[in-house]
């Protein structure tokens, strides 16, 4: 479970890497928020446009169900007063940090872009007002805070929630099946409201508080789902390589690959009828069910595949895992960076994604484990 944290948090990087290189990509000047990406390249790669739209499907969804999966047995564990006390500490003060003086070095390339010439005083105080206060990745950390602090709430209420849900694990192991297809009816349930009255792309945004809207369900769901398969620990037999999740992570995959092509089939013929007419509703409802199939089986296959072929890593990877977090948060600023000292080289989409991939990841790896060698950081980071 390490190793697929870790791994989420690589394609959390390489998504960011590659949203300057998409062919769709565009940046608008008048307001840089409303831009695809931060920084957004000339050279372009269509393959990147493809892959972006596959990650998206599932990837942040997938960082929430892993993330619910520790939830009951740390509650149970620390009760729920200390349990709020260390996620406060874990995620809000990273977070407040983060939006007041990772974000801001983030973006002042971004803004640089739209031809304001700004001293760097100006545009500080001018972060948190004129210009959005925007708070990049940050975004999962305040809401993954909230539905931690939700959970707490729930322990001090009802103190018997972990019993009542124990059956949950040996459920899934015994009806793998059944229980697929009811996460997919209730991921569909959760999503498909929020997107008909939202639509896939709008983001609620309160300062450096935002979430894409059609989605607050959907994350909320497999937060909940992860923390139910997990209740009784990761050494249950859910979790084991003969599971049902390792056994069937071919099949999953199967599903969702065969999900993605036909998502994609309709996104390009929706994208043909916007030309002449816009799309008939059954062919958008259809996306909407789709994106749900791929979110699901997309985060199943890759879940199963690690529980089945990842045992222990090498050492390197361990130095990954413990440091996964603070790439997490301190990637963006020298995502932004890299990205624009590579605007005016002219070596193709692909070997400039490739090299803004490595030296963030090396940059961010090594500041964090250099950070973590003090006690403090080490306990947030």
């Amino acid at each position: 479970m390490d190793a697929l944290r870790l791994c989420v948090t690589m394609l959390v990087l390489l998504h960011h890497t590659i949203l300057a290189y998409c062919r769709y990509g565009h940046f608008d000047r008048a307001h840089y928020l409303w831009s695809s990406a931060p920084i957004v390249d000339p050279q372009r790669w269509i393959g990147f446009d493809i892959l972006q739209d596959f990650n998206d499907t599932y990837f942040m969804s997938l960082m929430f169900l892993v993330s619910g999966v520790f939830v009951l047995p740390s509650l149970r564990r620390k009760g729920a007063w200390r349990y709020a006390r260390d996620r406060i500490r874990r995620l809000g003060l990273p977070f407040a940090l983060c939006v007041t003086l990772i974000m801001p070095l983030a973006y002042y390339p971004s803004i640089r872009q739209t031809g304001l010439d700004l001293s760097p005083g100006q545009y500080w105080f001018g972060y948190f007002t004129r210009f959005g206060w925007p708070g990049g990745p940050a975004w999962f950390i305040w809401f993954l805070l909230a539905l931690d602090l939700l959970g707490s709430a729930l322990m001090r209420r009802w103190p018997t929630l972990p019993e009542k849900l124990a059956a949950v694990p040996d459920l899934i192991v015994a009806h793998p099946a059944r229980c697929l297809l009811a996460f997919l009816a209730a991921a569909w349930a959760a999503y498909l409201p929020a997107w008909a009255i939202a639509g896939p792309d709008r983001w609620f945004s309160l300062g450096p508080f935002a979430v894409q809207e059609s989605r607050v369900g959907l994350y909320t769901l497999f937060f909940i789902t992860g923390a139910a398969a997990g209740v009784a620990g990761v050494h249950h037999p859910l979790f084991s390589r003969n599971g049902p999740l390792a056994r069937h992570w071919t099949g999953c995959g199967l599903l969702a690959g065969t999900g993605f092509g036909l998502l994609l089939g309709l996104q390009l013929a929706s994208l043909h009828h916007l030309r002449l007419l816009p799309a008939p509703s059954w062919q958008a409802a259809a996306i909407a069910l789709l994106f749900v199939l791929c979110c699901v089986s997309s985060s199943m296959a890759l879940t199963g595949l690690f529980l089945r072929l990842i045992e222990q890593g090498p050492r390197w990877m361990d130095s990954l895992v413990d440091n996964a977090y603070g790439i997490y948060l301190l990637h963006y600023v020298f995502l932004t960076w890299t990205q624009t000292a590579l605007l005016s080289r002219q070596w193709g989409a692909l070997p400039k994604a490739a090299t803004v991939f490595m030296a963030v990841l090396l940059s961010s790896w090594a500041l964090t484990a250099f950070l973590r060698r003090s006690r403090m950081a080490r306990s947030v980071l």
